[in-house]
């Protein structure tokens, strides 16, 4: 018997070491990726720009963007760009980029004559710096999120994400491609009376029957109206208010902010929190009134619309019900939840890294619901220009810099892709403050 026990004992201390010697070479393992990881992707952004450390500082000092070099530019630029929408033409486009690769070549620059090339050189380096501050930062916050802790943390996967498609390079495929796929992907649906449990509940003839636009309907050109605060400042009012639609969020006014914002809205996306919470005054309010409103609410990732229904994220219905008994002369409707997360599988399609598991920003669900019915749409201050500052929203004083970079949404992911579906010159994107995302007309996307 005692030979017995001992054998026995000295069987489970083997077995007890086996498995802290197999824990400890996988931990090895893990924190050795991780540390090369870092290290990897820190060389990658520091050989990219030859800035280091200083985009951090960059972005904390922004609002004191008035330096000498501004100066220069702002005053002299009306003087060389008195429409300010000069756009620069595919060979333009050619040539800066083969002087550009002359100049990696070591052939020996252009020296600027003329006070239009003093002023044009020291445009094209502000943009260049503020590019590449821009791109560090929204790859940091991206392979950031993307931390196994952070993907396992409690509270990180509110919505039940359980995602299992591909992943891939966002930055290998053309406009073209991207802006294609999404159609393919982002197909946006409204709640229509036919849609279970609402049907069976008599609740179905509470939603429009006709569609937010019509099938066969192309506006020439369409503005999505970020409400960022550095559209405070920025005189595009005039601008916005050329496009045939319209698109705003939330509670973002167009009163006393006129000249930077417009007065035109067409559209108006409103989540769930503005339509059920008191201070936003949702069925009093004139915003809300002879427009058309989307308002949306999301789901768990894989939930029927019952599901939903029973236990919505805010209660979205009993505002939105009351809303369209008191305004039916305007056309509300409620996003069905599934297209936030196609949406979502899109993003995250064209990831290589894992995005935060959170719904898409009211932002790209705004380009989605209007690339099928326009030619162009133009997204205003949703990349952030030259005016970029730490400000929320241009309605308030609210300073959070991470409204920017992303604090709920997957923002650096849609902002990445955003830039590459971009056809607008870096000049509109960066100083003028708008980007430019072909409708699926324009690229005969097919079905």
């Amino acid at each position: 018997m005692r030979a017995i026990a001992w054998s026995v004992w000295v069987f489970i201390n083997f077995v007890f070491l086996g498995m802290c010697g197999f824990f400890y070479v996988l931990c090895s393992q893990y924190w050795g990726y991780v540390e090369k990881r870092h290290a990897y992707m820190d060389t990658y952004y520091n050989k990219r720009t030859n800035i280091g450390q200083h985009h951090i500082q960059y972005y904390a000092e922004t609002d004191n963007h008035s330096d000498h070099l501004r100066q220069v530019i702002d005053n002299k630029a009306n003087d060389v760009y008195p429409e300010r929408k000069v756009r620069a033409s595919p060979l333009a486009r050619d040539r800066h980029e083969s002087q550009r690769s002359s100049e990696k070549k070591g052939a020996t620059p252009v020296e600027p004559t003329s006070k239009t090339d003093k002023v044009n050189q020291a445009l094209n380096e502000k943009i260049s710096k503020h590019k590449s501050q821009l791109m560090i930062q929204l790859r940091r916050v991206l392979h950031d999120e993307s931390s196994v802790f952070k993907a396992r943390g409690e509270g990180s996967n509110p919505y039940n994400v359980e995602y299992v498609g591909p992943r891939g390079p966002y930055d290998k495929k053309s406009a073209r491609e991207l802006v294609c796929s999404l159609k393919k992907k982002g197909l946006i649906k409204m709640i229509q009376k036919e849609d279970e449990p609402f049907k069976s509940m008599g609740l179905g003839v509470q939603f429009p029957i006709e569609p937010v636009f019509e099938d066969d309907k192309i506006f020439e050109s369409c503005a999505v109206v970020s409400s960022a605060g550095s559209l405070r400042g920025s005189e595009l009012g005039e601008t916005i208010d050329k496009h045939d639609v319209v698109l705003r969020f939330n509670h973002a006014p167009t009163h006393e902010y006129e000249v930077d914002v417009g007065r035109k809205t067409s559209v108006r996306i409103v989540n769930s929190q503005v339509i059920s919470k008191p201070e936003f005054n949702f069925l009093e309010s004139p915003l809300y009134s002879n427009i058309k409103i989307v308002a949306w609410d999301p789901s768990k990732y894989n939930h029927s619309m019952e599901q939903w229904y029973q236990n919505p994220d805010h209660d979205i219905f009993t505002s939105y019900f009351k809303h369209r008994s008191l305004k039916p002369e305007t056309n509300s409707y409620i996003l069905n939840p599934t297209s936030l997360w196609d949406l979502w599988d899109y993003i995250q399609a064209h990831m290589p890294l894992r995005i935060r598991r959170n719904p898409p920003s009211s932002g790209f669900l705004g380009l989605a619901l209007l690339l099928p019915h326009c030619a162009h749409v133009d997204m205003f201050e949703f990349i952030p220009s030259f005016r970029m500052t730490k400000r929320c929203h241009y309605y308030d004083n609210l300073d959070d810099i991470s409204c920017t970079f992303g604090v709920w949404h997957p923002l650096s992911a849609e902002k990445l892709l955003l830039l590459s579906m971009n056809i607008a010159n870096e000049t509109e994107v960066f100083r003028d403050g708008y980007i430019r995302i072909p409708g699926y007309q324009t690229l005969g996307c097919g079905d």
